[in-house]
């Protein structure tokens, strides 16, 4: 069994990535979520979650769906349209608080991709001028 562990963990691999972004107070930040050499359905379903839980964006059949969106997140997060036949599901965060840092989970059921963006949020710039 040992000796497969290694063969289990890359295959795991293929199917779930860990990115790191980080950002200030205030700023807008990209979120990424690219697909690439999968075959995407016409009509494409994905789930944008925060800690598991909080629904961020959702896309239901190649098209946006915010009827479920967690109020923290309503009018500050947008995704890019024409860039979905691409693979690209990235998200776009605008007025990051810090109570938005921690996991942000972007999962494509048709295809069983699942990425997982960490978000660092440190403080405004002040902090850059402490001494």
């Amino acid at each position: 069994l040992r000796c497969c562990l290694p063969l289990v963990f890359l295959l795991l691999m293929q199917k779930v990535s860990l990115l790191e972004i980080e950002g200030f107070v205030g700023d807008t930040v990209i979120l990424p979520c690219l697909i690439s050499g999968k075959a995407l359905p016409n009509k494409v379903t994905v789930f944008w979650r925060f800690r598991d839980s909080s629904t961020v964006y959702n896309i239901v059949d190649s098209r946006a769906s915010l009827d479920e969106q967690d109020a923290p997140f309503t009018g500050r997060v947008d995704s890019f349209p024409d860039e979905w036949i691409k693979g690209n599901f990235s998200i776009k965060l605008s007025a990051v608080k810090k109570t938005d840092g921690g996991m942000y989970t972007c999962f494509i059921p048709e295809v069983n991709i699942q990425t997982t963006v960490y978000l660092i949020v440190n403080g405004t710039s002040e902090h850059l001028t402490r001494h």
